[in-house]
């Protein structure tokens, strides 16, 4: 199932009220997913990054089946997405994506160096 986790040293009061909604549905347009299939988790103020950073900062964990060399298309996407959600510079937004495979209990597991997520996608459908 895809998800995106969100986590930010920006606290709750200063994220836009439709904040996950936006997400969600950036999400399901560019990850081909329907909306019902994905999961938003947000984390936001101080105590959920613990990294002492003062600077707005937004770190992203996108996690799909992805084929291997998309990262940079999406990267193009996501990154402008995030910064201009939270009129953040481009450098503020972190994105790390996490490969990801159906296993035999119908669970997920991290697969970050998973090479047959073509197979795997065709499974799924």
């Amino acid at each position: 199932m895809p998800g995106i986790t969100v986590r930010t040293n920006i606290k709750e009061v200063d994220l836009p009220d439709d904040f996950e909604e936006k997400i969600a549905d950036k999400a399901s347009e560019v990850l081909k997913a329907p909306l019902e299939l994905i999961y938003i988790l947000v984390s936001p103020g101080n105590r959920m990054l613990n990294n002492g950073r003062k600077t707005p900062m937004i770190f992203v964990d996108i996690s799909s089946i992805f084929k291997e060399n998309i990262y940079d298309d999406f990267n193009k996407i996501f990154i402008p997405f995030f910064a201009s959600l939270l009129d953040l510079p481009h450098n503020r937004v972190v994105i790390k994506y996490i490969n990801i495979c159906p296993t035999d209990f119908g669970m997920v597991r991290e697969a970050p160096e998973f090479k047959h997520a073509e197979f795997y996608s065709s499974l799924k459908q």
